[in-house]
């Protein structure tokens, strides 16, 4: 009876942590986003730090608004950014990559905040 018992036991284990390795997959950026990258400079007006993505809202020189995509609250405390760091107003430059919709939304690679570099997210290969 123990037997069968641990037996049982090992393969719930088995099967609920292949269940799970599914579960730790995400969209990748290519669906949404082209390999095209541009810079964008100008003044924060807001900083979403929500799951699952953080929102960078940034109004260029022209007044145009940019709306710049970023990881999770989790993988921008891993980056070491904060809301405190981007408050509205900071004057910052990005690099993203362009919107395959050619909207004004993007998704941001690095953040320059007074010429340092204050977060990246570069694709590993």
């Amino acid at each position: 009876m123990l037997k069968k018992t641990l037996i049982s036991l090992a393969a719930m284990a088995v099967l609920s942590s292949a269940a799970s390795i599914p579960a730790t997959a995400h969209h990748s950026t290519g669906a949404f986003y082209s390999d095209e990258r541009m810079d964008v400079e100008g003044d924060v007006v807001e900083f979403l730090y929500v799951n699952p993505h953080g929102q960078l809202v940034i109004q260029d020189a022209s007044s145009t608004y940019w709306v710049g995509e970023m990881g999770s609250v989790l993988g921008l405390q891993r980056a070491g950014l904060s809301k405190a760091k981007l408050p509205a107003g900071s004057h910052i430059k990005i690099n993203a990559q362009k919107s395959r919709d050619g909207s004004n939304r993007v998704f941001i690679r690095q953040i320059l905040k007074d010429g340092e570099e204050i977060y990246t997210n570069e694709p590993t290969k």
